[in-house]
């Protein structure tokens, strides 16, 4: 357990490593106790636990949508430190579902292919994924909630393979099936309509993307993997993306909150 660190080992580890730095995608200054480096061992280690734990599908005609998409999205990605990895796997109750890990890992399930509809969608789900990385989102989560057991994981880069290890990587995979704050998620949005811009992609595709997925969403229980089970409001995320690329929102996306919230 880490309580056999001593807190003055701690403090000094801490000390070391804390780096302030502006983020051109948020235009905040963030203070972090990862490195680029650990982030990158981070996202590594975590990617293998992913592996282990959900199937993944090399389905030709999948991969090459996702090449295509992918190779795109990545390319306008603020964060030019980073190399970009997008795969799929299949999740047992395989709901539609995406998410990223520290350092560029990008997973999608094989059943959200079955939910978008054309290569802007995808890209839509793709940025906003990336645009987590960007922002660090994951990052930050495992450093506020991990805390402390944060110091076992950031052994990772240096080859350490324990049992404290095993037991950090185990908090690092479980938080990424947690809520991300809602602030993160429309920072995410925000990220994502700039990045299908910027890509090419018509930033629309975000909305029908959304609105199906609220649909969809309406009919389903929510299992253990859900996408949706730990995301804002679906009509705030799309009165943001609305404004992000009509530069307005409407009174049906208005209906639609207190629909939601029942205010």
């Amino acid at each position: 357990m880490i309580r056999t660190f001593g807190l003055p080992c701690v403090l000094v580890f801490l000390s070391g490593c804390v780096a302030t730095s502006y983020n051109v995608a948020t235009e905040q200054q963030e203070t972090l106790f990862i490195s680029t480096e650990r982030e990158i061992a981070l996202g590594g280690s975590v990617a293998k636990r992913v592996e282990e734990e959900f199937t993944l599908i090399r389905d030709p005609e999948l991969l090459q949508q996702l090449d295509r998409v992918s190779v795109r999205i990545a390319a306008v990605a603020d964060r030019k430190d980073l190399s970009y990895r997008f795969t799929i796997v299949e999740m047992p109750e395989d709901e539609p579902n995406a998410f990223a890990l520290p350092g560029g890992p990008v997973y999608v399930t094989k059943s959200l292919f079955k939910l978008v509809q054309s290569d802007d969608e995808l890209a839509a789900v793709l940025a906003h994924e990336v645009g987590h990385v960007v922002a660090k989102h994951t990052v930050k989560r495992i450093q506020g909630s991990v805390g402390l057991q944060l110091l076992q994981i950031l052994a990772v880069g240096s080859g350490a393979a324990d049992a404290r290890t095993s037991q950090g990587l185990d908090l690092a995979f479980a938080s990424l099936l947690t809520e991300y704050s809602q602030s993160d998620e429309l920072e995410a949005d925000r990220l994502s309509a700039k990045y299908l811009r910027e890509a090419g992609y018509n930033p629309g595709a975000a909305i029908t993307f959304m609105e199906r997925l609220r649909t969809y969403t309406q009919k389903q229980s929510l299992h253990r993997y859900s996408y949706f089970r730990t995301h804002p409001y679906f009509s705030d995320r799309i009165g943001l993306l609305r404004q992000e690329s009509e530069g307005h929102t409407t009174f049906d996306d208005y209906i639609n909150r207190k629909n939601e919230t029942g205010s």
